[in-house]
């Protein structure tokens, strides 16, 4: 398909104005990268861990959150190792052809939607409260402060391309979480009197309670930043996309993520024990460093809800591309049928049976999961990779932050959320699919291959009964 010089130069243009994503970025560093990739990885979970521990016990939970965050980086590890190169779509295609595909596809496009969510619901519960005693003493009303937030500042970041202009934010989001840990620390030790007791050191700390089941989706939750993986590592300068500088962003975010998730939520718990919840601000008396802490956390949120917000994007454009192409080699091959039928030399034809089976699966895997695209919409830019044209990308990406805020507003509780999406969709995205790929790449499977296969395949299965359960008596509870 042609397209004019004066239109390239315009769409080129238009990538500049609202930002871009490799190769048109010139990239970031790896310092750059880790608090990027730190950066989206904390989020809700970190805030839903107390509730976690509550639910589940003290060791118990601990022994989770460390062994989530160990298998987590065993597979981002795994995923980029397979997928060098590549995209996470192209290696499920690459191994299981259309299923593959379809099923990174949709794992990640579910936690993503649902990541969404949680960040947003963390906002409407904690901005509206912390900015009117602080400046009005009076509570605001969440659901108009809430969209106030979410078009000032969610809907400009999102109409970037890349996570690279958001790298100067990381750092400062990063640092947020950390403010949050020192002012629970703070709490805990400057102000016994909110302290809890209730218990013994065996209920606090040894008993394993029938929470535990329903709260794994929250330990899975903190970590999986599989949906993320391939931007971040795109987001690297071209001549540091190597596997070792990979393992190491992946070590030191995950390092970091850990330390600031286990730190909030075993402090949290350690203040207010068996009575700890999801909405962990909301147990708080209301003084001025539980308001600053909220309007951190806030901060924290609307800062790492673009990362998932690309994946999302990302993956309804690949849907898109896919759909479009597959209607054109549908097309190509009646019109070739066509003109053979006639006799007539329209198009030239290729006998598809008597090419080689590598060349015809070649062919049909670059309609599906190459980003050098054989046939190439026209609203697709033409330098720029899976991006849409302008008109498209903001279509596109208004669409998608509404739905997510509105769904936001009706949704009643955090812990809930974090516990479904994590079982449901963040066990498949993290630790299922990167085993079986792992399996049909390299012919056998690794230890560490079983071990999130089982892994995933357990929690994934009974957290999702126990999660959903619990959603639906809360759903029940509150109509």
């Amino acid at each position: 398909m042609s397209v004019s010089v004066v239109n390239d130069r315009e769409q080129e243009n238009e990538v500049a104005t609202v930002g871009s994503r490799n190769p048109l970025s010139e990239g970031s560093s790896i310092g750059g990268v880790v608090f990027n990739f730190t950066n989206s990885i904390i989020g809700a979970g970190a805030i839903g861990l107390g509730g976690a521990f509550a639910a589940s016990g003290g060791i118990v939970s601990i022994v989770c959150l460390l062994s989530f965050a160990l298998l987590t980086k065993i597979s981002l590890d795994m995923v980029i190792d397979l997928s060098m190169g590549s995209s996470y779509e192209q290696l499920g295609y690459s191994c299981y052809g259309r299923i593959g595909w379809t099923a990174v596809l949709v794992s990640k496009m579910l936690y993503s939607f649902g990541c969404l969510v949680a960040y947003i619901v963390v906002v409407k519960d904690n901005f509206a409260s912390a900015f009117g005693q602080l400046f009005f003493h009076q509570e605001l009303n969440p659901v108009v402060t809430t969209i106030f937030l979410s078009v000032s500042v969610v809907l400009p970041l999102c109409l970037l391309r890349d996570m690279t202009p958001l790298s100067k934010f990381s750092l400062f989001s990063v640092g947020s979480m950390a403010m949050i840990v020192v002012i629970v620390i703070y709490l805990f030790f400057y102000y016994p009197s909110i302290h809890e007791n209730s218990g013994t050191a065996y209920e606090n700390w040894f008993e394993i309670r029938p929470g535990l089941l329903e709260s794994l989706g929250t330990f899975v939750f903190s970590f999986v930043s599989q949906h993320t993986v391939h931007l971040a590592f795109e987001s690297l300068k071209p001549e540091l996309r190597t596997l070792n500088n990979w393992k190491r962003i992946s070590f030191w975010s995950l390092v970091l993520s850990a330390f600031i998730s286990s730190s909030v939520g075993l402090v949290v718990y350690m203040t207010f024990w068996q009575h700890t919840t999801s909405d962990l601000f909301n147990l708080y008396p209301l003084i001025p460093v539980i308001n600053i802490a909220k309007l951190l956390l806030c901060v924290t949120m609307l800062l790492t809800f673009p990362f998932p917000f690309f994946t999302c994007r990302d993956m309804i454009i690949v849907a898109a591309i896919a759909v479009a192409s597959s209607k054109v080699e549908a097309n190509e091959e009646a019109h070739s049928q066509l003109s053979t039928d006639l006799e007539v030399s329209l198009l030239p034809t290729r006998d598809e049976d008597a090419l080689p089976d590598n060349e015809t699966q070649t062919k049909s895997q670059s309609l599906i999961a190459d980003d050098e695209l054989s046939y190439h919409p026209s609203w697709l830019l033409t330098s720029g990779g899976r991006q849409l044209i302008l008109s498209y990308h903001v279509a596109v990406t208004l669409t998608l932050w509404a739905i997510t805020t509105t769904l936001a507003l009706l949704t009643p509780n955090l812990g809930d959320v974090l516990d479904l999406v994590g079982c449901a969709t963040g066990t498949i995205l993290a630790f299922v699919l990167p085993s079986l790929f792992f399996a049909q790449k390299k012919g056998y499977f690794s230890f560490t291959a079983i071990l999130l296969l089982i892994v995933g395949g357990i929690v994934g299965i009974v957290g999702t009964v126990f999660s959903s359960k619990q959603l639906w008596v809360d759903t029940k509870s509150v109509g």
